[in-house]
């Protein structure tokens, strides 16, 4: 009997004792949520703190131009601790500035610090603890060759870009630098050396970061007419010359330029220097989206320009969207007038040649077809007579003047 009677005792007993672990549990749960969330705050703060501390480094120059060869064009910056040298020397056809005490000076294919160390060497014969330094104020206009998959492969040319307005200006004062020059009766006169190298030195350094307002990767693109559906611009190919006192030759980097295209990222749009040579490879198929996503960049432009005479109603230039074909234009300048013959297509090759070819031409035919060619800028397109057409238009010119005879016959008959 004391066994029964003990056992309900024990059940609620029980009872009790698994309601006070649950809710010992729920509490435990609650705190470790409060602790979790404790530690989160103070690490998203203590990451705060890092991300403001800015360190001094920041500050020091990026050297973007530490491999930028000084050639005709380029107007320097050169500051002495001799403050009355101090001036802006533009670099002649020959590749000098006109220096004080030393005058003529050659200073074609070395960069600026190497130009700072040897005049400071050099003007040591004058002045005592010479301190020289050299920047570039305006920069001579850039020659840069752009081949590949794009619609018109070259060699374009990009103005000058001064970092001093005044420089822009031809007629400005700066282009008087003689007028700086002390003259002596010391002429000193330097041997002319170009350095030539047949090496070749292949690496893929050229780490040069872009701005708004110099040449770079994507305004040669546009320059050359945008990009085809096979560029590979994953594989962008940039060969630049390598300075004098860094033993000459060629160097090559190879530029991943995709993530300028999905994402407009100019990060790889990198700087370009005269003489670059940019290469775009070709991909093994067409891509059908790499068009619309380079429009939308800028790396293509939205239409082009053609021209078309012949027989067809409104002859002349027209403007067709990029990658347009032969239908396209001749739906745009109207129809094709009856007894006409044979498309004359005639356009500039990439390699220079000029193409000349007959289209049979069918409206119905795919776009990009043999018989529906895809057009490009600048190309001209004639619409022929048929040769039925030819026969009409020389009888037509054999039977008019005695048409005009009949006629003035009949006019005065009639009277």
């Amino acid at each position: 009997m004391r066994v029964q009677e003990n056992i309900p005792e024990k059940f609620f007993g029980l009872l009790s004792f698994k309601s006070n672990l649950k809710l010992l549990f729920i509490f435990n749960v609650l705190i470790s949520v409060f602790i979790f969330d404790l530690v989160k705050a103070e690490s998203d703060n203590s990451t705060f703190e890092i991300k403001d501390d800015i360190q001094i480094d920041y500050l020091k120059s990026k050297e973007e131009l530490k491999d930028y060869m000084i050639d005709t064009g380029d107007i320097l910056s050169i500051d002495f601790n001799f403050k009355m040298f101090n001036g802006n020397y533009k670099v002649n056809p020959e590749g000098e500035i006109l220096l004080p005490e030393i005058y003529e000076t050659y200073v074609r294919g070395l960069t600026t610090s190497e130009l700072s160390e040897l005049l400071t060497k050099r003007y040591f014969e004058f002045m005592h603890d010479p301190e020289i330094t050299v920047r570039i104020a305006k920069f001579k206009p850039l020659r840069v060759s752009i081949q590949g998959e794009v619609r018109n492969p070259g060699i374009y040319e990009f103005p000058s870009y001064s970092l001093m307005p005044t420089l822009m200006d031809e007629n400005s004062e700066v282009f008087s630098l003689e007028k700086k020059v002390v003259s002596t009766n010391k002429v000193f006169s330097q041997e002319k050396k170009v350095v030539s190298t047949n090496n070749r030195e292949i690496s893929n350094n050229i780490n040069i970061k872009n701005t708004d307002k110099i040449t770079s990767i994507s305004n040669a693109i546009r320059n050359a007419g945008g990009i085809t559906s096979k560029a590979d611009l994953s594989r962008i190919e940039i060969i630049r010359d390598i300075p004098i006192g860094k033993g000459g030759g060629k160097k090559r980097a190879v530029v991943d330029f995709t993530s300028f295209l999905n994402e407009n990222d100019p990060t790889n749009d990198i700087r370009l220097f005269d003489g670059d040579r940019i290469f775009l490879p070709k991909l093994a198929s067409a891509s059908s989206d790499i068009i619309p996503k380079s429009i939308l960049s800028g790396l293509s432009p939205k239409l082009i320009k053609v021209n078309i005479f012949g027989r067809v109603e409104n002859p002349g230039p027209v403007s067709l969207p990029l990658e347009a074909s032969l239908s396209d234009a001749i739906n745009l300048t109207g129809p094709i007038k009856p007894l006409s013959g044979k498309i004359i297509l005639i356009r500039y090759n990439k390699d220079g040649t000029i193409l000349n070819k007959n289209i049979s031409y069918s409206a119905r035919a795919k776009k990009g077809s043999r018989r529906n060619p895809f057009v490009k800028e600048g190309d001209l397109i004639t619409v022929q007579n048929s040769l039925l057409g030819k026969s009409t238009g020389i009888i037509k010119e054999f039977t008019s003047p005695f048409v005009g005879i009949y006629s003035t016959k009949e006019i005065i008959e009639s009277f």
